[in-house]
């Protein structure tokens, strides 16, 4: 019987064969990182070319890569100010077929910081007043942050700090 086959464990003793892709993820994020500042409205693009990326590394088990991979994502949106691309994104990643429980992990520690202050880790974000646009945002991004985190065991402590930030939000 092959090493390699459907059932029995992989070289190595790992019940899944692990396809290094690191070296790829650092061209490929780069490469992303710079198509988007040329125009930020070549962001659909990198993000299409990461996808193609996240999936390989998530078929291939290559967690480390994948977790770099879905943070760049985030980290290109944010930094293009795309705010409906970002929340997009990240529904898109957390759903994704047999997503790793790293990956979506990453994903919400990486967003906690741009709705949570990160001092008590629970108090929402100060947004400047009459600056409507942000604040929807910031609360559409609790939401759906809160959504990712619904049932997940691994991520009872960021759920129990964004439900406390949205309680403060609705109460003020």
């Amino acid at each position: 019987m092959s090493s390699t086959g459907a059932s029995g464990r992989a070289e190595g003793g790992q019940l899944e064969e692990r396809v290094d892709l690191s070296a790829e993820t650092a061209s490929k994020i780069s490469q992303a990182r710079t198509l988007v500042a040329s125009s930020p409205s070549n962001l659909r693009d990198a993000l299409a070319l990461l996808a193609a990326l996240e999936k390989r590394c998530r078929v291939g088990n290559d967690t480390p890569s994948l977790v770099r991979v879905c943070e760049a994502c985030l980290d290109l949106c944010k930094e293009a100010g795309d705010d409906e691309a970002l929340l997009a994104t990240l529904k898109n990643l957390s759903t994704r077929r047999s997503q790793k429980a790293k990956a979506i992990g990453a994903l919400v520690t990486k967003c906690l910081p741009w709705v949570v202050d990160e001092g008590d880790g629970f108090t929402p974000i100060v947004i400047a007043e009459g600056n409507e646009a942000a604040a929807k945002a910031r609360d559409a991004l609790v939401e759906e942050l809160r959504e990712i985190t619904d049932g997940k065991m691994y991520l009872e402590a960021e759920r129990a700090r964004l439900t406390r930030a949205m309680a403060i939000l609705k109460e003020a």
